[in-house]
């Protein structure tokens, strides 16, 4: 009998199906625990950039961009830029170009690119947090979304998350 790959594909369609759910509970759970503690802290001015590294961790986890070091490194230096840009006054159209641009360097710098770590710079800097309230808020959704992540991604057999730690 000569294998058409059809029958392939109807064998990997319920491996897919177990990982689709496996990410998107993951994204539900995590989401759903930073939301419930930026809720009950009043605090939710990182929930849209966590949004976008949850996706990151569930859907894209092999990615070195989701990886722990960079996901926490990546909101941090944001929140940095936030913090420095914070210094210069109101915001005005070109202060949130720098704060982008000054995030994205000091991830280039650190080595911790994310992405959705350009959010966190924007909704500091307009937030206008004090240092430990954007810092706190960043280190504890980070740490949350990432516990979450190994917890749910190492539940597959398919899956190995983190790739790396540092």
């Amino acid at each position: 009998m000569m294998d058409t790959g059809a029958d392939r594909n109807q064998s990997q369609e319920p491996v897919m199906a177990r990982e689709n759910l496996i990410s998107l509970t993951g994204i539900a759970v995590g989401m759903g625990a930073v939301s419930f503690i930026n809720y009950y802290y009043d605090s939710f001015f990182l929930i849209p950039s966590l949004a976008s590294s949850a996706i990151m961790l569930f859907l894209s986890y092999n990615n070195v961009f989701a990886q722990p070091r960079n996901v926490l490194g990546g909101h941090l230096m944001s929140a940095l830029a936030a913090v420095i840009v914070t210094q210069f006054g109101d915001p005005r159209w070109w202060s949130i170009a720098l704060v982008v641009v000054l995030a994205a360097v000091l991830m280039m710098v650190s080595h911790t690119v994310h992405p959705p770590g350009g959010g966190t710079a924007i909704a500091g800097y307009l937030g206008h947090y004090l240092p430990a309230q954007i810092f706190a808020a960043v280190i504890l959704g980070c740490v949350v979304m990432i516990l979450v992540a190994v917890v749910f991604n190492n539940a597959s057999p398919h899956r190995k998350y983190p790739l790396f730690w540092v």
